[in-house]
C-alpha cells in the first residue's frame, strides 16, 4: 500500500502531491505530470521534482521535505485509499508539526515494547518523568526503554510547538491551557493514525 509513496518518478509519470512544505498553492490529493528531475544545489541526496500540476502551478517538490505519491493515470478518479485519504483530509499534521521526528519516536515507543501502539499517544506529549513514572519500573538497564525516554521531553515540545504553531495560524487562544492540553492530545492521536497508516514504510526502506 505504501510502496509508491516518495519513491522517485520519471519524466512523464502522473503524481499525486501529499505535502508540499511552507505552499499552500498546491494542496494535498492535487495530480501533476513531472516535468524534470534534478540533484538539489543545496542538499548532495536530494531532488528537486518540476512538476506541471493541475491547477496550473509548476512548483517543485523537494524530496528531504515533500511527500507525494505516484498515480496509475487509469485510476485517478477512482477514491483514495484509506493511507492517501488520511494523509490528504490531514495537512495539519504536515504543516505544522515534525513529522518525520516524532514518527521516528514512535518507532521506538515500538522497539521498546512499553505499550500497545493503539495506545502510544499520551507518550508523545506525556514528557520524560511522566513516561518514567507510569511505565519505567524494572526497566532501568533496559536500552530501548532508555532511547524512549533519552527523546521524551523533546517529543513533548514538538507536540507543543505544533500545537502553538497550529493555534497562531488559526487565531487560537494560546492563553486558554485547557485549548492547548486539549490540541495536543488531538494532534498526538493524529499523528499516531499517521504512523499507523503508513507503519510499513519505513521497514520496507531499511
Amino acid at each position: 500500500m505504501t510502496k509508491n509513496l516518495n519513491e522517485l518518478p520519471k519524466i512523464g509519470e502522473t503524481i499525486m502531491c501529499l505535502h508540499m512544505d511552507g505552499e499552500t498553492s498546491v494542496p494535498p490529493g492535487t495530480i501533476g505530470v513531472v516535468k524534470k528531475i534534478e540533484k538539489d544545489p543545496f542538499e548532495d541526496d536530494d531532488y528537486l521534482i518540476t512538476v506541471k500540476w493541475e491547477n496550473g502551478s509548476s512548483l517543485a517538490l523537494v524530496t528531504s521535505v515533500d511527500a507525494w505519491k505516484k498515480v496509475d493515470n487509469s485510476k485517478i478518479n477512482e477514491p483514495a485509499d484509506g493511507t492517501w485519504k488520511y494523509m490528504i483530509e490531514n495537512p495539519d499534521i504536515f504543516e505544522h508539526f515534525d513529522w518525520r521526528w516524532l514518527e521516528q519516536f514512535l518507532y521506538k515507543i515500538r522497539d521498546s515494547g512499553v505499550v500497545n501502539m493503539f495506545g502510544a499517544a499520551p507518550l508523545l506529549y506525556g514528557g520524560r518523568e511522566h513516561i518514567d513514572r507510569y511505565y519505567g519500573e524494572g526497566k532501568e538497564d533496559d536500552e530501548k526503554f532508555q532511547k524512549v525516554l533519552d527523546d521524551a521531553d523533546e517529543s513533548k515540545n514538538k507536540i507543543i510547538q505544533g500545537v502553538v504553531n497550529y493555534m497562531n495560524a488559526n487565531n487560537k487562544d494560546l492563553d486558554n491551557m485547557s485549548m492547548v492540553n486539549s490540541y495536543a492530545r488531538n494532534f498526538s492521536n493524529k499523528i499516531l493514525g499517521l504512523y499507523v497508516a503508513l507503519s510499513g514504510l519505513r521497514d520496507h526502506q531499511r
